[in-house]
């Protein structure tokens, strides 16, 4: 497999973490918003009524809320930490990786800087033993070409 590919695997695994961790990440904020309100609504019927309607008492309701908060932060955690493996991944592999001739490492200069198209010279200039910078300059733009 080549490494265009696997990055395309990457991006394509990455787009479909972040909608189905987006999701679960809604699905998630309302159950806790609808169970806040539960207890809102628990706490106003012990208190007016006087006594315990909804299962379990307030004490209890709390409880699992904090219990289901506290698994929504794990889950959330995971989430993450395997959405951020995968970008690492990702943009791991879409580094630029250094150049190498004759043993030795090539640096790159093009002008105009980002210019791509056209017709360059290169000039090769040694800098010491182990390092050679390679000018690229613009000799003739794209536009000129056709």
């Amino acid at each position: 497999m080549s490494e265009i590919q696997k990055q395309t695997g990457l991006r394509n695994i990455e787009g479909k973490l972040t909608g189905k961790y987006s999701i679960l990440t809604k699905l998630f904020l309302i159950i806790s918003i609808l169970l806040i309100i539960w207890i809102i609504i628990v706490f106003a019927g012990v208190s007016s009524l006087g006594y315990n309607w909804a299962g379990l008492s307030l004490d209890g309701w709390i409880i699992t809320l904090c219990a289901l908060f506290g698994f929504f932060i794990i889950l959330e955690l995971i989430f993450y930490s395997h959405y951020k493996s995968i970008k690492d991944k990702r943009v791991e592999l879409e580094k630029p990786k250094p150049e190498f001739m004759s043993g030795r490492r090539v640096y790159v200069y093009t002008h105009p800087e980002g210019k791509e198209g056209g017709i360059f010279s290169k000039t090769y200039v040694e800098i010491d033993e182990h390092r050679v910078l390679r000018l690229r300059s613009l000799m003739i733009p794209p536009e000129e070409l056709w």
